[in-house]
Formats: C-alpha cells, sequence, structure tokens
C-alpha cells in the first residue's frame, strides 16, 4: 500500500495535459518546419492541408496561376524539404542515412 490515490478522472486528466504538451510541441516544430520553405512551396501546402476548406490540385495551381508541372515539381519539392526540416525523409532502400 502507498499513501497515493489516484482516480479514474485525474489519470485522465493527467493524459489529456501530456497529450496537450505534446500536441503543442509538434505543432510549433511542424510551424518552424513549414516557415523555412520558399514562400511558394508553403502556400501550395497551406492552400491543400492547413484550410478548414478541402482543395484539389487543380484549383490550388489555378488560383496560383502555375503551370500544372511547375505546380507539382514544386509541391514535391515542398514535401522533400518538409521531410527533411521535421527530420522524417525516407530513404529507398528504407534505412536511415548513417
Amino acid at each position: 500500500f502507498s499513501n497515493e490515490f489516484h482516480s479514474s478522472t485525474e489519470d485522465a486528466a493527467l493524459k489529456r495535459m501530456d497529450w496537450e504538451i505534446e500536441r503543442d510541441r509538434f505543432l510549433k516544430r511542424m510551424q518552424r518546419a513549414v516557415n523555412r520553405l520558399s514562400q511558394k512551396e508553403r502556400q501550395i501546402l497551406v492552400m491543400l492541408y492547413m484550410q478548414n476548406e478541402e482543395m484539389y490540385d487543380y484549383e490550388v495551381y489555378a488560383e496560383m496561376r502555375i503551370s500544372q508541372r511547375s505546380y507539382y515539381r514544386t509541391k514535391a519539392k515542398a514535401f522533400y524539404r518538409l521531410a527533411f526540416a521535421l527530420r522524417v525523409e525516407v530513404y529507398k532502400d528504407g534505412g536511415a542515412p548513417e
């Protein structure tokens, strides 16, 4: 026996607090990584994934007034740079760099 007493409500509150701290860390990390991208790369990712209204690729490149080819190149480069900034890059052989 110990002198400690934890109710299920206290445990749930502590888990929720830990979750919120982790979420805030992740969001700050993501924000720093996105801010390191070029303006065009950042604009593409924000328009596609960081708005309440869902947009499709063709809507984004039409609104940005860039060609489809240029759009997909920039989008791929944005994901590549974002992966490196977040240190989640994956290599073709499946291993990490040594």
